[in-house]
C-alpha cells in the first residue's frame, strides 16, 4: 500500500454523527471511520473536528484509541449562534498538508459538506491528489461527490435507512397537508388559489424559522439559516439534503433571494427574506410585522 503513498483523514465529527442519527439511527464508531480509511495506504494524520463539548465525552476517548487526533473547537462565531469554527479549522489543516506533507497522495473527507468543494477540487487538480468522500447517504452534497475522485460511504451494507418521520419541534398549529403537485405560478409566486392549508409542513416550519431569524440577526446567509434548521435545539429533524432542498425552491419561487457581498473582509452570500410573498403573508398571518423585502448586512 505505500507504493501509493500515505493517506490523510478528516472528519467533520458533527456532519458524519448527525448524519447517521438521522438517516440510520446509529452512532459512529471511530474504528470504523479509521478502517475505511487505512483501505487506502498507511494514515499520515488522522482529525476528527468538532466541538466536543456538545458530545458524549466517550467520543473523545474512542478517538484517541482509533488514532485519530479529536480537534476540540468551540463554537465562537458572533453571528451564528449553532456554528462552529470546527469547518475552517479543518479546511486551513487541508491546506497545510498539502503545502507540507507531500508523502500524502490520499486525503478522505468525511463529511458532506459543500462548502469543501472548492478546496477538493485544488487539492486534485492543483497538487495531484486523490481525494475521497466518505458521507452518510442522504446528507451528502451530490457537488462535493463530482468534484472527488469517488466516494466510499462510512455505512455497513447491512445497514438499512429509517423511515422519515414528521417533523416535531417549533410548537406551531395545525399540521398541513403537503403541497399538491398540481400547484401552478405566477413567476416566483404562487397563485393566489393556494391556500395555507396546502403548504406542507417542512416548508412552514422552515419560513417561521427565517422569520424569526431574520428579526433577531443583523443579516442572514444561507449557512446560517441551514446550520439554525440542523440545530437539536430546534428539533425539526432535517437531513442537511432536505434544507438544500427546500431552501432552493424557496429561492426559485421568490421567498428569498441572495446576493454575494463582501463584509468584514469575507465574501458572504447574503440571503433576503420577502415577507410581502403570499405564501409567507399566508403562513404568517396579518400580526405578522411590516413587510421588508429584506434585511441588510449589519454596517461595520
Amino acid at each position: 500500500m505505500s507504493e501509493n503513498g500515505e493517506v490523510a483523514l478528516f472528519i467533520d465529527f458533527e456532519n458524519i454523527r448527525y448524519g447517521m442519527k438521522n438517516n440510520y439511527a446509529r452512532e459512529p464508531e471511530p474504528q470504523m471511520l479509521m478502517a475505511k480509511a487505512r483501505k487506502y495506504g498507511p494514515v499520515a494524520l488522522a482529525n476528527a473536528y468538532a466541538d466536543f463539548t456538545e458530545h458524549p465525552d466517550i467520543f473523545r476517548r474512542k478517538f484517541e484509541v482509533a488514532g485519530i487526533s479529536p480537534r476540540d473547537i468551540p463554537r465562537r462565531s458572533p453571528d451564528v449562534a449553532h456554528k462552529s469554527s470546527a469547518d475552517m479549522a479543518m479546511l486551513m489543516d487541508i491546506i497545510d498538508c498539502l503545502l507540507d506533507r507531500p508523502g500524502v497522495m490520499t486525503m478522505m473527507l468525511m463529511t458532506g459538506d459543500s462548502d469543501f468543494i472548492r478546496v477538493v477540487a485544488r487539492a486534485r487538480h492543483r497538487f495531484g491528489k486523490k481525494v475521497i468522500i466518505a458521507g452518510v447517504p442522504g446528507s451528502v452534497s451530490n457537488d462535493l461527490i463530482s468534484a472527488a475522485d469517488g466516494a466510499d460511504p462510512v455505512v455497513e451494507a447491512d445497514w438499512t435507512p429509517i423511515a422519515p418521520t414528521e417533523p416535531t419541534g417549533f410548537h406551531f398549529d395545525a399540521t398541513l397537508a403537503p403541497i399538491p403537485d398540481n400547484r401552478t405560478f405566477a413567476g416566483s409566486t404562487l397563485t393566489p388559489q393556494l391556500s395555507a392549508a396546502e403548504l406542507s409542513e417542512i416548508e412552514r416550519r422552515l419560513i417561521k424559522l427565517i422569520e424569526y431569524l431574520e428579526r433577531s440577526r443583523p443579516y442572514l446567509t444561507f449557512l446560517f439559516v441551514k446550520t439554525h434548521a440542523l440545530s437539536p435545539n430546534y428539533n425539526l429533524n432535517l437531513t442537511p439534503m432536505q434544507v438544500d432542498h427546500v431552501l432552493t425552491q424557496f429561492k426559485e419561487r421568490g421567498i428569498l433571494s441572495d446576493e454575494v457581498k463582501e463584509q468584514d473582509g469575507r465574501t458572504l452570500r447574503f440571503l433576503y427574506f420577502h415577507r410581502d410573498h403570499p405564501e409567507v403573508q399566508q403562513i404568517l398571518g396579518a400580526s405578522s410585522p411590516q413587510p421588508t423585502t429584506g434585511v441588510e448586512p449589519a454596517s461595520s
